[in-house]
């Protein structure tokens, strides 16, 4: 008896969870959210000069960086970003607003606003570092937020 009520109770369980997940075609992606990874995307967002140039010059981080945003070429269609001095990335936009280094070593969300403010983040990767004490940290992806322009 014990058995047919516990069996019971499984087959229940069961069926209640498999009607709390949905299938794929049910399953809402909302857009604008925060960057999780520095990933490259299947397809290019087109962006001519005239508009990446909007997105041109310096952002100030959170956390006192500089990200510096310029294109090259004749017809500017090479984008570039770094942060304060460091190496210079070849960036990509995937977005109106979104870009990723082609290196995976950045990427970033502006958010140029109608007031003339500017928000979003930039991802950027760190790589793995030996502090005095021995202990080593991890390489890992750090989330800045974008403080002015």
């Amino acid at each position: 008896m014990k058995t047919w009520i516990l069996a019971g109770t499984l087959g229940i369980c069961a069926l209640l969870a498999n009607a709390q997940s949905l299938p794929d075609s049910q399953t809402v992606v909302i857009p604008g959210g925060r960057l999780q990874t520095i990933e490259l995307p299947a397809h290019r967002h087109f962006m001519s000069a005239e508009t990446f140039g909007q997105f041109r010059g310096a952002y100030e981080l959170s956390n006192g960086q500089v990200l510096y945003l310029r294109n090259a070429g004749s017809l500017g269609a090479m984008m570039y970003a770094r942060i304060d001095d460091q190496e210079e990335h070849r960036i990509i936009a995937t977005d109106s607003n979104r870009f990723v280094a082609l290196d995976r070593q950045l990427a970033m969300r502006i958010d140029l606003r109608d007031n003339g403010s500017v928000g979003g983040e930039v991802l950027m990767q760190v790589p793995a570092e030996k502090l005095a004490s021995g202990d080593i940290v991890p390489a890992h992806v750090q989330s800045l937020s974008l403080a002015s322009r």
